[in-house]
């Protein structure tokens, strides 16, 4: 959650960023910042910065963009002496805000935007650097940050180094040399949403720097779970009082990757069984027939731990979800088939679980469990899905003051598996940029 937490963050500082300065009124020219994106490029993510500033009730006279209230009030009243300096700074400092890339290749991490004031662009940056703007060819360099005529370029994967050739490689890139070339991520120029994403589920395994034996089990969990996966998109929109993203996994033809076991629907029903209240609930429904699968694959190999495990739980039949708390304690409802629960339960109960069976439910327990998400709530987030979980804004070490929780489901969907992952701010009439930044005061 962290990750996510930060992505988000910087998000909402640099649309913060741009109404503070003056836009040239020009749409966001995404398909020219595709265009200068390397073909072998692991990931792309691009930013509507248009749609961002409209939803964060900020006006445009002209060439000039005014701050709606809300985030002019940010501007004003923000303790974060940080964040206060790095706005100050930007304010004048010549960004163009119609549109932002970020990309991966190889190890290197790009920032790619439009420069409305070079001049103005210069002097933020060399004020902010230890060192100045040095020409090199018709580009100019300082420290990490290569600015072209009317584009500039941060290697965000290094504190002062930039490679100019590889830039003036992107600037130079054909149509086929771009990532223009990738069906699936050209459609990052019709963009739709806040913000988008494309990503290559091998190259992005690799640029995480992953061991070879962590990053082979990654890659045999995919294949296990998915038809031909190759990639990966995704899209993000701020929409009062919350945050909502989703993603697919993508086939080699461009379409949804096929899941490939026999998907369940969580009950809602059977989460509000669970009763009470948690810092988080966890839910997943089983299909029957995979555990079934599992029994026929593992049946001639012996000893199998996964055989093993699938015989024990042959009886679950539905959703299983656990309400959970910080101190480790857990509440939790089994649905089965009402009958083979001996071995199941004796197992639970070897790990000091109370276990209760009434009818077709198992009911375990362990300590008292409470916290900020009641089951009824958990239950709308979670219903419909195959499985997932909601996360309550009691720990402070996954969440920020201005969210009240954070879900995260996968629903089956055209044969595939949708993530979908909603960020709940605590002021539901508030925009949630403008909550996220107050929280880091």
């Amino acid at each position: 959650m962290k990750i996510f937490e930060r992505l988000v963050y910087c998000v909402a500082v640099v649309t913060l960023v741009v109404t503070a300065g003056c836009s040239s009124g020009k749409p966001g020219d995404i398909n020219g910042l595709l265009e200068t994106v390397p073909a072998d490029a692991s990931a792309v993510m691009v930013m509507n910065m248009h749609a961002m500033l409209e939803k964060a009730g900020c006006k445009v006279n002209g060439s000039e963009v005014v701050p709606g209230k809300e985030l002019a009030s940010v501007l004003e009243t923000t303790k974060n002496q940080e964040l206060r300096k790095f706005i100050a700074g930007l304010r004048d400092g010549g960004i163009d805000p119609s549109a932002a890339a970020l990309f991966i290749e190889g190890y290197n991490v790009y920032l790619t935007g439009f420069v409305s004031d070079s001049s103005k662009f210069k002097e933020y940056v060399e004020k902010n650097s230890d060192s100045k703007f040095v020409k090199d060819g018709e580009a100019e360099v300082c420290g990490n940050t290569v600015l072209t005529p009317d584009r500039f370029w941060i290697c965000m994967s290094s504190r002062n180094t930039v490679n100019t050739e590889d830039i003036r490689r992107f600037v130079s890139l054909s149509p086929k040399q771009s990532i223009l070339s990738n069906e699936v991520a050209s459609r990052l120029a019709d963009i739709s949403h806040d913000v988008e994403g494309w990503g290559d589920i091998k190259g992005c395994l690799n640029s995480l720097g992953l061991d070879f034996t962590t990053r082979a089990t990654a890659t045999m969990a995919i294949e296990a779970m998915f038809v031909d996966a190759v990639e990966f998109s995704w899209n993000l929109d701020f929409q009062k009082g919350k945050i909502v993203a989703e993603m697919d996994v993508i086939n080699s033809k461009g379409g949804i990757a096929k899941f490939n076991f026999p998907a369940a629907r969580i009950d809602g029903g059977t989460i509000t069984e669970t009763g009470g209240t948690a810092d988080a609930f966890v839910a997943l429904a089983v299909n029957p027939d995979v555990v079934k699968k599992l029994k026929e694959e593992t049946g001639g190999k012996g000893m199998s731990m996964i055989g093993i495990l699938a015989g024990m739980i042959q009886s679950v039949d539905g959703t299983c979800v656990a309400a959970v708390s910080e101190s480790g304690n857990v509440r939790g409802v089994i649905s089965t088939t009402g009958h083979g629960t001996a071995d199941l339960s004796n197992m639970l109960g070897q790990f000091g679980f109370e276990v209760v069976k009434e009818g077709r439910l198992l009911r375990v327990g362990k300590g008292a469990v409470e916290g900020a998400v009641s089951a009824a709530d958990a239950a709308e987030e979670l219903k419909g899905s195959l499985a997932g979980f909601v996360l309550g804004g009691g720990d402070k070490r996954r969440l920020t003051d201005a969210v009240s929780s954070v879900s995260v489901t996968f629903k089956p969907e055209k044969g595939g598996l949708k993530a979908i992952v909603k960020v709940n701010g605590k002021d539901s009439k508030k925009n949630i940029m403008q909550s996220i930044l107050e929280s880091h005061d």
